[in-house]
């Protein structure tokens, strides 16, 4: 493989590395929600800690059934 073909291979690992911290992230704040969910914490509060929206926090719940 020639130098430019190193280049964009490096480029596209990164990228790929960047988008699967991405989504582990928002996987641990979604994890973290429901637990506080579970935990009968007000979605105000949990919407003010996680900067997600009362919308989304209330989407989230109903997928898992906690509201």
């Amino acid at each position: 493989m020639c130098g430019i073909g190193h280049a964009i291979a490096r480029k596209n690992l990164e990228k790929g590395r960047l988008e699967g911290k991405q989504e582990g992230r928002q996987e641990e704040r979604e994890s973290n929600i429901i637990a506080m969910l579970k935990e009968k914490i007000p979605m105000e509060t949990i919407s003010r800690i996680t900067h997600y929206s009362l919308d989304q926090i209330q989407k989230l719940g109903k997928l898992h059934g906690l509201l």
